[in-house]
């Protein structure tokens, strides 16, 4: 009925805007989308975030370094997962790499 949590590392609570970029291929044509996520969790090997672009699992999410909280150094990091939680709101769980 639940799913095990198969997280090595604890997320801990982190709300902060993240501006960041993102290559899709919209009608066989690749597009970059520029977005601003909301942050809200944050570990030492990811980071979840809200944000109003439908991700997939596999894209690649590419930082902005002058809007990235210092609280971690990641440049890029690949959805491992996302959710839709509203007609306007997805929920995506980020893999640094």
């Amino acid at each position: 009925m639940f799913k095990k949590d198969i997280r090595n590392d604890a997320r801990n609570p982190f709300v902060e805007a993240l501006e960041y970029s993102v290559t899709v291929v919209d009608d066989k044509e690749p597009q970059k989308i520029e977005d601003i996520a909301v942050c809200v969790d944050l570990s030492s090997k990811g980071i979840g975030i809200l944000t109003n672009h439908p991700l997939q699992a596999g894209h690649i999410i590419d930082f902005k370094n002058a809007e990235k909280p210092a609280a971690f150094s990641a440049k890029r990091a690949e959805v491992k997962w996302a959710l839709k939680i509203d007609d306007s709101i997805y929920r995506a769980g980020l893999k640094f790499s």
